[in-house]
């Protein structure tokens, strides 16, 4: 391989046997392989763009660090991101054309995020989600003083439970005063592409506690009425998370009622529509889909609940920023992070979309399309933030916030 060329990969700063090191994630979900390196060998790596020989790479080194480099050297590390699938190449095409074709064969969505062993079993996982509720940062044990069946949805996050877990029993506790509800439509978000800009599956999805059954009728009757095909990138569905950590909560809550199923909609990125200052409403896939679910909603009399699977701010460079986040930074972010959610809490779709837009997602909301989405469609009085919360990596290197929130009738 001449010119070879990195697919696109997460990185961000790890300890590892007491040094500082690269980890490199693939930044689709698609390749489950992680490669962490020193940084003279990221250095390397970060040369990998399709444009640059070996020598290139050989002469890059040396300026950057005196040092000699040898060409056998550099074939090796190619060598090993090939084998881990971190390059373009027809290892990668091989790979992905048999996930994708065993993904269309599969009756159901398999588990994936969550990892293997003891920590699935159902009794020992039901335990550590009921830990949530309990935690200091957590709702308690009782019931929020919510009516029943005033809920009409809900917003949770989808970061991983050990940073999340006591934010989303906030939000499922608030969900205990939904009522009887049919079918809970997860718009979720789509971490890998922008187009196709909407996306759902009819395939079940598996849990460690069973099935969560999707709503086969509902997806088939949207899907009739859209104009754009809504199966077209269905396969993103396999590799996605944020659809995956709200079944877990979902078989939990409601262990007693198999009756309710889901509807997975995954969101694609609304940077495009940033990027050339105009409102996502004026897109006639937008429109499409929000139109399309109340149409079926409204067809077959279902009684729903909508859901947005959702994280806010990414600061920090491996969101592309230039320098740390401080522990002074966090006041900054809530700040603006509480002053967007107002919007939301008001269900001030427009207000919510200016107040990301107007200094071009600068805080890197990763679910902006779902909550624009779900603001579109909800028909509520109202909503009430339950919880926010932030994490930040001890050195500073990165910080996500996140939030739940009820939408009340």
């Amino acid at each position: 391989m001449k010119y070879p060329k990195m697919r696109p990969v997460t990185a961000f700063p790890v300890t590892y046997s007491g040094k500082q090191m690269i980890c490199l994630k693939d930044a689709s979900g698609l390749v489950e392989n992680t490669v962490v390196v020193p940084k003279p060998i990221f250095f390397i790596i970060s040369m990998l763009n399709g444009k640059n020989t070996i020598r290139d790479i050989q002469a890059a080194y040396m300026r950057q660090f005196g040092d000699m480099l040898f060409s056998d050297d550099v074939q090796k590390i190619i060598e090993d991101l090939g084998k881990n699938l971190f390059l373009e190449g027809e290892r990668l095409e091989a790979y992905l054309h048999k996930i994708k074709t065993e993904f269309k064969q599969a009756a159901t969505r398999p588990f994936l995020h969550l990892g293997n062993g003891p920590h699935l079993e159902p009794e020992r996982f039901k335990g550590e989600l009921a830990s949530y509720f309990r935690h200091p940062d957590g709702p308690g044990e009782r019931s929020l003083e919510i009516p029943s069946g005033t809920i009409k949805g809900i917003m949770v996050p989808h970061i991983d439970y050990m940073r999340g877990g006591p934010c989303y029993a906030w939000g499922y506790r608030g969900m205990e005063n939904l009522g009887d509800v049919d079918t809970i439509i997860i718009l979720g978000i789509n971490h890998t592409a922008g187009d196709p800009l909407f996306s759902v599956t009819p395939k079940p999805f598996e849990t460690p506690l069973g099935l969560m059954e999707t709503d086969k009728d509902f997806i088939q009757t949207l899907i009739e009425k859209c104009a754009q095909d809504l199966l077209e990138g269905e396969f993103y569905h396999r590799g996605e998370h944020s659809v995956e950590l709200q079944t877990v909560w979902l078989k939990y809550l409601y262990a007693d009622k198999e009756d309710v199923k889901i509807v997975p909609v995954l969101c694609g990125s609304f940077d495009t529509f940033i990027a050339q200052g105009v409102s996502p409403i004026q897109d006639a896939r937008v429109g499409d889909l929000i139109n399309g679910i109340k149409e079926t909603i409204t067809a077959l009399g279902r009684k729903v609940c909508l859901m947005a699977s959702v994280d806010l701010s990414h600061i920090g460079p491996p969101f592309g920023d230039g320098s740390r986040v401080s522990l002074g930074d966090l006041a900054d972010i809530r700040g603006a992070d509480l002053e967007t959610l107002k919007f939301v809490e008001a269900l001030d779709r427009e207000g919510f979309w200016q107040s990301v837009a107007r200094d071009a997602n600068r805080r890197h909301i990763c679910g902006l399309s779902a909550i624009y989405t779900l603001l579109s469609i909800i028909e509520a009085r109202e909503g009430k933030l339950l919880k926010y919360a932030q994490w930040r990596d001890e050195q500073g290197w990165g910080c996500v916030t996140f939030a739940s929130m009820i939408f009340c009738q």
